[in-house]
């Protein structure tokens, strides 16, 4: 079993992140044509780096997978989550959802949110997201859900 770490993310990993963008979004036989009609929705800005927002799993050296967390409406939103096809279902993501759901509590937060496409919801449920209500997306309905977290107490 290989060891992950996860870190926060710098400029540098920018090259890395958006590969593993890329290949990820265009992994998903369900939105690999929607994406590939928006070529701009394939570019990864990598706002979330600058503002130390994004965490990033590796294995040694490599970048295996990411997450960008922000506070939208007074609660954290995982807003990026992507894992290098080679390396999915091999527990990255959920240790990246682990990982924000740590950050959230250790900031006094009492859960996170997602908008979770049709392709991610069942991956969200079984990691203990509930379901709030479906939203019209850029590329069609998605799922807004939120995992309650224990806020740490100092």
């Amino acid at each position: 079993m290989t060891l992950i770490r996860i870190r926060w993310s710098t400029p540098a990993d920018l090259p890395a992140l958006t590969d593993v963008f890329a290949r990820a979004s265009l992994s998903n036989e369900g939105d690999r044509d929607a994406l590939l009609a928006r070529p701009d929705a394939l570019v990864l800005e990598g706002d979330g780096i600058a503002e130390g927002l994004t965490r990033v799993a590796t294995n040694s050296d490599d970048i295996v997978g990411f997450a960008t967390t922000a506070v939208v409406d007074g609660v954290p939103d995982l807003q990026d989550l992507f894992v290098d096809p080679d390396w999915m279902r091999q527990g990255i993501g959920r240790h990246l959802v682990h990982d924000a759901a740590a950050n959230a509590a250790e900031r006094g937060f009492e859960g996170i949110a997602v908008t979770a496409n049709p392709h991610a919801f069942f991956f969200y449920h079984a990691l203990g997201f509930v379901a709030d209500g479906e939203i019209q997306t850029a590329f069609g309905p998605g799922q807004r859900m939120h995992l309650a977290v224990a806020p740490e107490r100092s």
